[in-house]
């Protein structure tokens, strides 16, 4: 074990050394103002709780209070678990009515107090519950709504009511199983969500319900026919009676084929394509909710028994989907990476031998077995995705990426700034870090890197370094915090606002070398402001992905770069978002957007434009 760590720790020395080689690739330039506050929506904080939660409730199988203790000093909050409404009642027709629950509730309520965790509880949490315990064909929609509700507003306390409720975890993907309709299963499944939505909004209770939690997202499939069928059905139907739209973004990694990742450009213009629909239906659109973030990495010889290097297999996968959803906090109320806790189910069944489930945070301890289950655990390599990211916080402040490969966000607060910086490439990249001029003196730099080698352990290594640096070597898919301390407080000198506007039309067919226009009107926006327009795109590999593009009768450089991979390895052809940056003078309030391809197919599905405007 010794000997592990020795060798863990010389190769994480060697990764370090790399800020004074050399990448592949034109070099990318970030440039961190760190004077100039980033105002998303109405606020520039960085709100934690959003971003930094694990798949599980106070009441996980098997946690102590010092593990609770342990994630409250990571600054990691709950989560998502298993224990909706529906939980307690998997028998379907005829459910309690509402005396009966009511007559149960203080016996429910004081058992949750009793448990010794329960000064843990939080509110900010998802409830949900499997399809097999939740939904049936023949149940009438209104009297499950009832039910739920009943359950929600009188077995919790008003201060650990939960916040968010997913009537039916992941419910499309389990059609299959209730007929040969999958379209009808699908439907009624949608009925079910909005009349729970209905109700309680009725009663005006505080959970807010998401849905419809789609897994494995392919809304571009058949001409975007899935889109049609599923998600847009889905807003159409129960969107005005739910409060965000809720997913599960997990890329695919292979251990021995090239990655198959829906982070980066692809889930950019999944995310699009519900906004400008429910921008268009709605006036804005709603926010999102994700269940999960990360990976289902395959192929290890080993299956799922534990290793470090099996262990660290979805750690940058976290990361990525983490730098897209950090850029839409004002459109968002939680995300869960997934990262579980302990799981007795998996760990106690004789078949895993003592195994931990691939996603915990915590493993038993082999050697401390006694009648086949264990009383002592260890880490996982999860836990460092949650040290990796522990002290940031602050207020946001304006970054900008010469290469949508290289994704960067920086928070103040007070005297410590914090840069986060993540690889989308499978190559190294040099990146070098422009700050203004006039800031305090330098009082100590902190360095944290996370890669993981193809097939390896995670290498994370934290270090205080002389100086900071102005050139990095980022590793594939690297993720670099640097956490940097000032003789004085950053006081900013400037609030750059950052809006988003849809475009009035979406999925626009390709035809060869015929004009595609799109209208954002209604910006506010001046001389000074510049921006990004991103333009997704859904083609077959070989079509082109660089149109002619003109902006208010401007001809402007379509660039032939997007965040992550080019997707080659993907079925259904690429589908992504491609950002272009606006220069100042650009911008006007009513805007004409227009591309031009050179070969027949595919579609143009959204137009999006984020606008940075400050006032001088």
């Amino acid at each position: 074990m010794k000997l592990n760590l020795m060798i863990k720790a010389i190769i994480g020395i060697a990764c370090l050394s790399v800020l004074s080689s050399r990448g592949t690739g034109p070099p990318v330039t970030v440039t961190v103002h760190l004077l100039d506050e980033q105002v998303l929506g109405d606020s520039s904080e960085l709100d934690r709780s959003k971003f930094f939660n694990v798949h599980s409730s106070y009441t996980g199988g098997a946690l102590t209070e010092a593990d609770l203790e342990q994630l409250k000093a990571l600054h990691v909050g709950f989560g998502r678990a298993f224990d909706g409404p529906f939980s307690g009642h998997q028998m379907g027709t005829p459910y309690p009515d509402t005396e009966t629950i009511k007559a149960r509730a203080p016996g429910v309520i004081a058992r949750a107090k009793a448990d010794p965790l329960f000064a843990y509880r939080t509110p900010r949490r998802i409830v949900t519950s499997e399809a097999r315990a939740t939904f049936n064909m023949e149940d009438d929609p209104a009297a499950m709504a009832r039910y739920a509700s009943d359950v929600l507003e009188y077995n919790y306390e008003d201060d650990f009511r939960p916040d968010f409720y997913s009537p039916i975890s992941i419910p499309f993907v389990a059609a299959g199983r209730y007929g040969e309709d999958q379209a009808a299963v699908r439907a009624r499944m949608t009925e079910v969500i909005a009349e729970i939505g209905k109700e309680i909004d009725r009663r005006g209770l505080s959970t807010q319900v998401i849905g419809y939690t789609s897994a494995w997202p392919m809304m571009h499939f058949w001409d975007f026919g899935h889109w049609e069928s599923r998600m847009k059905m889905f807003m159409d139907v129960a969107g005005p009676h739910i409060d965000a739209i809720d997913f599960l973004f997990m890329d695919a990694t292979h251990t021995q084929q090239a990655g198959s990742r829906r982070s980066g450009s692809r889930v950019e213009a999944l995310m699009d394509l519900v906004e400008t629909y429910g921008s268009m239906k709605w006036g804005k659109p709603k926010p999102f909710a994700i269940s999960e973030y990360g990976d289902v990495s395959s192929g290890w010889p080993e299956g799922d028994t534990y290793s470090p290097a099996r262990a660290s297999a979805e750690l940058n996968s976290y990361n990525h989907f983490l730098f897209s959803l950090l850029g839409r906090q004002d459109r968002l109320l939680i995300a869960v990476p997934f990262i579980t806790t302990k799981s007795p189910w998996y760990y106690n069944n004789p078949k895993n031998q003592g195994q931990p489930f691939s996603a915990d945070l915590w493993r038993p301890d082999p050697e401390s077995m006694v009648d086949g289950k264990p009383t002592r655990f260890l880490e996982t390599e999860k836990m460092e995705f949650y040290r990796l990211w522990r002290d940031v916080k602050g207020q946001r402040v304006h970054t900008g990426s010469s290469d949508p490969d290289i994704s960067a966000f920086a928070f103040a607060d007070g005297a410590d700034a914090f840069i986060c910086l993540n690889n989308f490439e499978d190559k190294q990249r040099d990146v070098s870090i422009q700050l203004p001029d006039g800031l305090p003196e330098i009082k100590s730099v902190e360095l944290k890197r996370m890669y993981i080698p193809k097939q390896q352990a995670v290498l994370y290594t934290n270090k205080k370094v002389a100086s900071l640096p102005s050139h990095l070597v980022m590793q594939p898919h690297e993720t670099i915090v640097l956490h940097v301390t000032y003789s004085a407080p950053l006081v900013p000198q400037r609030s750059v606002k950052t809006t988003i506007y849809y475009s009035s039309s979406y999925l626009q067919p390709i035809v060869a070398d015929q004009n595609i226009s799109f209208h954002i009107n209604g910006v506010n926006a001046n001389e000074s402001s510049t921006g990004t327009l991103r333009i997704g795109l859904a083609r077959e590999h070989d079509l082109s992905k660089t149109p002619r593009l003109t902006i208010n009768g401007q001809p402007v450089e379509f660039p032939n770069d997007w965040m992550g991979s080019d997707q080659a390895n993907r079925k259904g052809g690429f589908f992504g978002a491609m950002p272009v940056p606006l220069p100042a003078g650009l911008i006007r309030t009513d805007n004409e957007i227009n591309l031009t391809f050179p070969d027949d197919g595919g579609r143009v599905s959204t137009v999006v434009l984020e606008v940075y405007s400050a006032p001088f």
